[in-house]
């Protein structure tokens, strides 16, 4: 059998590389609609509409392009979505990057494990519904959802590969009980969740139980000398970015946090193979972040969620590892296994095997002293210190003109603590 799948595959690969493109170069507007179709083990399966836009104008910096603009709505199956409207180009404004970020993020059962990684009891049982030990399906679950304006410019210092950043965001969080937004799970039995249990227990501020507003100024330095951005071959990129919340705007300031972030691509085969890998840190270095902050990863572009998950640790599930600081790390090939034109488009099919990690080196203080207290107080805290936490696996990608590229990453997390497994089917790749 599996000679046989191999040699199937073989048999496409082979079929593909008779349409094998010359040199390619597009020009005028390129419009690529999809489905939102896909799948995150932690947000269950997808469904919506989506469209890349990449203006290319004369062709001449292809595979740049002058503007590119993405539109998003989904829906998935565990009560997660998605409405979302971003612009990128460096030639809105001459001589300034701009990226702008308008989004409302629905996660009506986002993953919620406790805090500072290791020491977050995870129950497997609690959530199995074979288990004798069962409790429900969402047990581990909270509401967060969040509706944001982001607004990037970046702009040389002494070439285009140093630049400054600046940036300004605003961010509200609905947050609360997933027992009251449960309707995708009929089988969801009618008891407190982890949450509703550190919002009684006091291990959550009740001041910030329900989430709250966020305005922020951003600024920093990016240093990226990659080849293309999409797929870099060669180069770095790297940055270093400082985040500002103030006090007196918002309910959620009076903090300021650092995030560093280093990737480097080596060409191991020309245009065909790649060693890529990123080391990340960010931390808390004034102020005191609200616990509904805990897993926002900001970077010179977006806002991710985090650590862990489908943007960071593959095959741990999402927001497993929560605290004040991280540092996290991803290596991964990335082999074009294949080139061809179809339906008037440059294309190419590619795997990326790799290997992610991630820890909590900065642990969120919050108040355990009810925890402790309890009779089972180990089914919640586990009294390890933190370690590094390990996940590995697969990934293929199916990439038309460069830059639209649909990604298909399958990860396992290397303890029981952290999950099982985690598939995921999106765009682009991680970093």
């Amino acid at each position: 059998m599996k000679k046989r799948s191999l040699f199937c595959l073989l048999a496409v690969l082979t079929f593909l590389s008779a349409f094998a493109a010359d040199e390619f170069v597009k020009t005028g507007i390129n419009v690529g609609p999809l489905p939102s179709v896909g799948y995150n083990s932690d947000t269950g399966f997808q469904y919506g509409v989506l469209a890349n836009i990449f203006l290319y104008g004369d062709g001449k910096i292809y595979p740049d392009y002058y503007h590119n603009f993405y539109v998003e709505w989904n829906q998935t199956t565990k009560g997660a979505g998605l409405a979302q409207l971003t612009y990128d180009s460096k030639y809105l404004v001459p001589g300034i990057r701009v990226t702008a970020d308008l989004s409302y993020i629905i996660k009506q059962a986002w993953g919620f494990y406790g805090f500072n990684g290791a020491e977050a009891k995870y129950n497997p049982e609690w959530v199995d519904k074979t288990s004798s030990e069962y409790k429900n399906s969402l047990y581990y679950a909270i509401k967060r959802n969040q509706l944001r304006f982001t607004v990037n410019f970046q702009g040389n210092i002494t070439d285009q590969s140093l630049r400054w950043l600046g940036g300004l965001g605003v961010m509200n969080f609905d947050v609360g009980s997933v027992s009251t937004t449960r309707a995708w799970d009929t089988s969801f039995v009618d008891q407190n969740t982890l949450y509703d249990e550190f919002v009684n227990w006091g291990a959550i501020d009740p001041s910030e139980a329900d989430g709250g507003l966020v305005s922020y100024i951003r600024g920093g330095v990016v240093y990226d000398t990659r080849d293309n951005e999409a797929c870099p071959m060669r180069g770095l990129w790297e940055e270093l970015v400082m985040t500002y919340a103030p006090g007196f705007i918002g309910d959620g300031g009076g903090w300021l946090q650092l995030s560093a972030i280093h990737r480097q691509y080596f060409t191991l085969l020309d245009d065909k193979l790649s060693l890529t890998y990123r080391l990340g840190y960010q931390g808390i270095i004034a102020g005191n972040q609200p616990f509904y902050l805990q897993g926002n990863m900001p970077d010179s572009r977006n806002n991710r969620d985090g650590l862990g998950g489908s943007k960071n640790v593959r095959g741990i599930m999402g927001s497993r590892l929560v605290g004040d600081g991280y540092l996290y790390g991803n290596l991964e090939a990335r082999w074009k296994i294949v080139r061809f034109k179809w339906i008037g488009q440059s294309w190419y099919f590619g795997v990326n095997p790799f290997l992610d990690a991630g820890m909590v080196v900065q642990p969120y203080d919050y108040n355990k002293t009810n925890i402790e207290s309890l009779v089972n107080a180990t089914d919640y805290l586990t009294g390890n210190k933190e370690t590094l936490h390990l996940a590995y696996g697969m990934g293929i990608k199916l990439a038309m003109n460069e830059n639209m590229i649909i990604s298909v990453d399958y990860g396992f997390a290397a303890s029981r603590n952290d999950g099982s497994t985690g598939l995921y089917i999106a765009l682009g790749y991680l970093y």
